[in-house]
């Protein structure tokens, strides 16, 4: 196999969501599966769709799954086109730029090239007469699309105009797509696609295949929803004599609507996933078994880097739809998060304790963490288990207090009878403390869980904590029966 060279290449149309993330995730694995190169190329011809902010938040969030694109665009690139920041970083490479408007010039080079060629011709038409043109189309009812009216008119360079590649009429096309196997057209269904717009930018037809040839792309990843334009581009390719690239379009990602996740719908950005508590290699796993599996018979879910890198493959991608689960990613984010380090889980987490102003002594946030670590999925979820570890009056959900067996005059019972066993032990311990309550749940003729929920609520303020046990042993006897005193008072 030749280098593999694979590449990225969004629109700054809009924030990539999770979905749109995965074709940056299988180039990126199927290069490093190869020893080859992965490039970061900004398709920004469509200034007036460019949304502020949306190539910063591409390299940043790159960053952020810790892929580091080969080539990309350099720091002078990106000064060009007005994205400068603090921080922003400076990839380059021998291919650039890197960044579609700044390689303007080179379109129209190829454009020219074609015309010269007879492939490609300049048209004059109005918007007023194509649409006229379409509503005849329609009314005749015909399949609409441009007559080729000005193919054999010679519209000059200087008179505003857009260029059209000719689209041979009754040809057959085929390909072998590198996920769905052999793919024919008996017809090329659209009619002369415009490669230069007439503000002389160019259309993804003309600057992707040109830029993916000059960059030495040698698989292009993208979307099933680019398969019908795929005999258009093999076309150009061909009027060029340049070798098309290996092209795999990949399933769409839908959500459990079945819908098409896009940006414009609303889907989760990596951002709103970082915001709301995932692990980047989490996300980064889920999101890439969304249509691919390391192979038949393997019921293997969690991968590490180094396992995507050396397990994918073009040949694991299935052809079917795959689905956005935010409920499994979830899931899948908990047991990421279970298998930190407990000092890694500290330092992760902090930031969102901070966040939520949740301020504990390092000491006893240490103390509580991996008891925390064990019963979250989301790192958001950490302050709200440890809050009540904090110098500040509760507010305790009371009425969960009463349940069957259990009323107002109960509960004052347990909490004396506990405050009295916590008092006598000789040491404060997790041991200690549960032999205790266990004791006085025996002593009352209680089953341990109705008893425990009154302990519970009494001294954290609430019925989801870390365990009971080591939750009052971080807090300290002293701390534990204050506010027991408190809830005491409460109740009478």
């Amino acid at each position: 196999m030749k280098e593999v060279r694979t590449r990225f290449a969004p629109s700054p149309t809009g924030f990539q969501h999770l979905g749109g993330f995965r074709t940056a995730f299988f180039a990126w694995l199927l290069a490093k599966r190869h020893g080859g190169q992965f490039l970061l190329r900004i398709e920004d011809t469509d200034r007036e769709r460019t949304v502020p902010g949306a190539i910063r938040f591409i390299l940043e969030e790159l960053a952020w799954f810790g892929i580091q694109p080969d080539e990309g665009p350099s720091r002078a690139e990106l000064e060009k086109i007005g994205e400068s920041w603090e921080g922003a970083p400076d990839i380059g490479g021998p291919c650039g730029p890197y960044i579609q408007s700044l390689r303007l010039p080179r379109y129209k080079e190829v454009a020219d090239e074609l015309i010269s060629k007879g492939f490609a011709y300049r048209c004059d038409c109005t918007p007023e007469m194509l649409e006229r043109e379409r509503n005849e189309q329609m009314a005749r009812k015909e399949l609409p699309g441009y007559s080729g009216y000005c193919r054999t008119r010679e519209v000059p360079a200087d008179r505003p105009h857009v260029v059209r590649f000719k689209i041979p009429q009754k040809r057959a096309i085929s390909f072998n797509d590198g996920v769905r196997g052999k793919v024919t057209w008996e017809q090329v269904q659209l009619r002369d696609t415009v490669l230069i717009k007439s503000d002389g930018s160019p259309t993804y037809h003309l600057a992707a295949l040109v830029d993916d040839h000059d960059m030495r792309i040698s698989h292009v990843l993208r979307g099933v929803e680019w398969l019908s334009s795929t005999p258009i581009h093999l076309l150009v390719y061909e009027a060029l004599g340049w070798e098309p690239p290996i092209i795999a379009h990949f399933p769409v990602v839908n959500g459990p609507d079945g819908k098409k996740l896009s940006k414009r719908t609303g889907a989760a950005t990596s951002r709103e996933a970082r915001e709301r508590g995932f692990l980047a290699e989490a996300v980064l796993n889920f999101v890439s078994l969304i249509g691919w599996a390391p192979g038949e018979g393997s019921d293997q879910e969690i991968f590490t880097r180094d396992e995507l890198v050396s397990q994918f493959s073009l040949e694991g991608i299935n052809a079917a739809s795959g689905v956005f689960d935010m409920t499994k990613m979830e899931w899948m984010n908990g047991l990421y998060i279970r298998g930190l380090s407990v000092g890694d889980f500290i330092e992760r987490a902090t930031p969102f304790l901070k966040a939520a102003d949740v301020e504990l002594p390092g000491e006893v946030f240490a103390a509580i963490a991996p008891h925390v670590q064990e019963r979250v999925k989301l790192l958001t979820e950490v302050p709200a288990m440890v809050d009540f570890l904090m110098e500040r009056p509760l507010v305790r959900q009371m009425d969960a207090m009463f349940q069957k067996g259990v009323d107002s005059a109960k509960a004052a019972e347990i909490l004396n009878r506990s405050k009295a066993a916590l008092e006598q032990l000789p040491e404060f311990s997790v041991t200690a403390i549960d032999q205790a309550l266990r004791g006085v749940a025996t002593d009352l003729g209680l089953k341990p869980g109705p008893a425990f929920v009154v302990l519970r609520i009494a001294v954290t303020g609430k019925t989801v904590t870390p365990p009971l046990f080591e939750s009052f042993a971080v807090l300290g006897r002293n701390r534990v029966i204050s506010r027991i005193d408190e809830t005491l008072k409460l109740l009478a």
